[in-house]
């Protein structure tokens, strides 16, 4: 009887476990699927509903540009559904976003220095995605079109750098929103790594993302 109440225990046991692992998994996926519309869907319309000048100025090159956002967008939601090649290069991830805020508008120069730059999949992703979050903040609040995005190694591990010299903002007084939170410093702790932001009114934005081999 001993016997079979422990392995009943046992047995019940395993099943919380299992049931606590498939929620926390479900959680994940929700979390990286938010992540991923906020960053590419949800980016898209804000910037489409902004009002400029050009909107009655020249309607029809308006009506351009909203189509190619949205050839842009889609093509990154394409690429989403598709896994990354194992193996491959943070740099060449990180070429790969600069091209698609290029399109957009921002000139993001890529310095990489002479390193192995190959990390896993997941760490590999986290980077890339939380660089391009970076970009696009700049891109919608710096009130600039350059940016610097520099890879180097530090610390046993991998840093990207992110810097821009546009208006900046006070730290203490605007509060971390979701892309900030979520899309960028959730990303790397989830994969060990984590993000560093500075920055000042008139002083530019400096993002540093770091994760470990």
């Amino acid at each position: 009887m001993e016997i079979l109440i422990a392995a009943l225990v046992a047995g019940a046991l395993g099943v919380a476990a299992y049931l606590v692992g498939f929620r926390r998994g479900r959680s994940a996926e929700r979390a990286e699927f938010n992540r991923r519309i906020h960053d590419t869907v949800l980016q898209a319309l804000e910037a489409m509903a902004m009002r400029t000048p050009s909107d009655v100025i020249d309607a029809p090159a308006k009506l351009a540009e909203f189509r190619n956002l949205a050839r842009a967008q889609a093509s990154v939601l394409r690429r989403g559904f598709q896994e990354s090649p194992a193996g491959g290069r943070l740099s060449e991830d990180l070429a790969a976003v600069a091209t698609d805020l290029a399109r957009d508008g921002l000139r993001a120069q890529l310095v990489v220095a002479e390193i192995d730059d190959q990390l896993s999949e997941a760490r590999r992703k986290a980077i890339r995605e939380a660089t391009r979050e970076a970009l696009r903040n700049t891109l919608k609040h710096a009130q600039t079109t350059q940016a610097t995005v520099r890879v180097e190694e530090r610390d046993g591990g991998i840093a990207v750098t992110t810097r821009d010299h546009g208006v900046g903002f006070d730290m203490a007084e605007r509060p971390r929103g979701f892309g900030i939170n979520e899309s960028i410093v959730a990303r790397l702790t989830q994969v060990g790594g984590y993000a560093d932001i500075v920055s000042r009114p008139g002083g530019g934005t400096r993002v540093t993302l770091w994760v470990p081999r």
